[in-house]
């Protein structure tokens, strides 16, 4: 019963497709991980970055296709990731990477390696080579006068992520504190 029960509770936890965190358990880690960050006055990092023009992806090659390049970026994020980090799937394309202990310049360092390493990646198809880019937001955690929320952060992320899209995509925008 005990290991029915951890598996139902892993599976509640993972986004099917990509095996990472969901949405629902990626803010209950980022409320333990911004009170830590909080209560020691640590650097926290949040990353929010989406696949540029997936629709099209989509529409071109077909979901199969689509599903498996949202698969072959979680991996190439994960690879870039230690394992204090987390990844979820935030929608759709969408995905938050949460980077304790990091500050937004350290941060700036990662996304660029996923970033480049996204760029390069080409999944072969009967239609030709399916490509992707990234937009990717940066921010930090505020701690004065006091700590941010998570919704905030989050929201904030998602503003850089939209200023990386407006100033012409496949790049990185970070929004300072």
């Amino acid at each position: 019963m005990k290991i029915i029960l951890a598996r139902e509770k892993e599976l509640a936890r993972t986004d099917p497709l990509t095996g990472i965190h969901n949405r629902r358990y990626l803010y209950e880690f980022a409320e333990h991980q911004f009170e830590v960050a909080g209560r020691y006055q640590q650097p926290l990092a949040v990353m929010m970055f989406d696949i540029d023009h997936f629709k099209k992806i989509n529409d071109r090659f077909g979901h199969a296709v689509g599903d498996e390049m949202l698969k072959q970026v979680t991996q190439i994020t994960r690879a870039e990731l230690r394992t204090a980090d987390a990844i979820g799937r935030y929608g759709g394309e969408e995905f938050i990477v949460l980077l304790p202990m990091t500050n937004a310049a350290q941060a700036y360092s990662v996304a660029e390696r996923i970033r480049a390493s996204a760029a390069d990646l080409r999944l072969p198809t009967e239609k030709g080579d399916a490509s992707i880019t990234l937009s990717i937001g940066i921010v930090q955690m505020r701690h004065a006068p006091q700590s941010e929320s998570v919704e905030v952060a989050f929201r904030r992320a998602d503003e850089a992520m939209y200023a990386a899209k407006q100033a012409g995509r496949n790049r990185i925008e970070i929004i300072a504190s």
